[in-house]
């Protein structure tokens, strides 16, 4: 029995190494599902989800007859989506793709709004500089998640979709579906009354048992809890580094197979740069975190990656919970807005598992790093590490380039 089900009677069935049950500081839904596979809350091995999406986007793959446009949820999907458009066309390359964000919207781009009404943070915004692979009715768009629920979020961007760009045939690709028969079945008949057809692939197909007291329940858990612990080591060094790419720094407002062959061409420079013994971990910032699974991946087969989140989730350092830990600070982006970094400190059980702490952590960020995250998230992580904290700032350039700065 898992933690949570021990003390609020909520369960979650699925395949094991698939997701496991956390409790969230949200009064919209007290429970959060925590993937194993995406790697965002839970620090995992980058072929982990690389893998994961490249097999959800075979399965999307296999459901058409032509290449989909491809797009994902932030922000915990946006590099789930990456990895399944990269392997979802016809052909079996890649998709355009983009995702949704809550970043500022650039000028002159297309711009829609829906809700995902369960979130911390509810507003979703879809920013298209280019919308002519979006026009054409007979292309199917795949909308793809870590995991569907009960489906509401994907019907309340269909209605938006359907309403600016019109089309035939959507596709919800998800590593986990925990949707009841009657959600799956209602989502085709709304998506149909929009004048469209439905089809979902998963990986894995699950439920999830809510008792009627849950949020009542949880709120106590939550109130009761210890706060988790700061770590009281001292500060190792901080190595810090220029990289440039040609791509565009967010997928946000769409990506297509040129900008995915610069990424990956700067990441490998940067892997090269970088000589990491010990256990490492590739940290992203929160919608930016596709770039950082494939520096992992370049790094080595044990290297892990995971990134920052937007989301509030209780802590408990106790075995049979996913979020063992956390770093709290003022997002990168704005300092009076809370970020989060789960499994980064080391758990002080003696069964560490998903917080084994690690002797180097990798920092990627698409912007310089403001003066607050100097003192906020910085210092932190470099009182987390063991050995020693590498800080990537990405940026757009003429070619592939990396240089270290400090």
């Amino acid at each position: 029995m898992s933690w949570v089900s021990a003390q609020t009677g909520a369960t979650l069935t699925a395949d094991p190494g698939v997701a496991m049950l956390a409790l969230r500081r949200n009064p919209r839904r007290a429970h959060l599902i925590v993937s194993s596979l995406l790697g965002k809350h839970v620090p995992v091995p980058a072929q982990v989800p690389l893998s994961a999406a490249a097999a959800l986007g075979a399965l999307v793959r296999g459901a058409l007859d032509h290449t989909p446009y491809v797009l994902g949820f932030a922000e915990t999907a946006t590099a789930l989506g990456h990895g399944v458009a990269r392997v979802c066309s016809a052909g079996g390359g890649q998709a355009p793709y983009a995702h949704t964000t809550r970043r500022p919207v650039p000028e002159g781009a297309h711009v829609l709004r829906f809700e995902e009404e369960h979130s911390h943070a509810v507003e979703q915004v879809l920013a298209i500089r280019d919308d002519t692979a979006l026009r054409d009715p007979g292309r199917a768009l795949v909308l793809v998640d870590d995991e569907l629920s009960s489906g509401r979020t994907a019907v309340n961007a269909v209605r938006v979709l359907q309403q600016r760009w019109p089309r035939e045939t959507y596709v919800l690709a998800s590593l986990l579906d925990v949707r009841t028969s009657a959600q799956r079945a209602a989502n085709v008949t709304e998506v149909a009354d929009l004048g469209a057809c439905l089809r979902s692939v998963t990986l894995a197909e699950g439920s999830v048992h809510l008792p009627p007291d849950l949020t009542t329940t949880a709120a106590k858990v939550i109130a009761s809890a210890a706060a988790p612990p700061f770590s009281t080591r001292s500060q190792v060094p901080v190595v810090r580094w220029q990289l440039s790419m040609t791509a565009p720094l967010t997928s946000a407002y769409g990506w297509q197979a040129a900008d995915e062959h610069a990424m990956r061409a700067a990441v490998a420079l940067l892997a090269t740069r970088l000589e990491l013994p010990g256990v490492v971990l590739v940290l992203g910032d929160e919608e930016f975190l596709y770039a950082g699974q494939l520096l992992a991946q370049e790094l080595g087969p044990h290297v892990c990656t995971s990134s920052t989140t937007r989301s509030p989730a209780l802590v408990v350092d106790e075995p049979g919970y996913p979020l063992r830990t956390v770093i709290s600070f003022g997002a990168t982006d704005d300092p009076d807005r809370a970020a989060f970094a789960y499994n980064v400190l080391p758990s002080a059980c003696p069964d560490r598992g998903p917080a084994p702490g690690f002797d180097h952590i990798v920092l990627l960020l698409d912007r310089p790093v403001p003066p607050h995250a100097e003192s906020g998230l910085l210092r932190q992580l470099a009182c987390a590490a063991r050995t020693g904290v590498q800080v990537v700032v990405v940026g757009s350039g003429t070619e592939a380039a990396v240089r270290r700065t400090a």
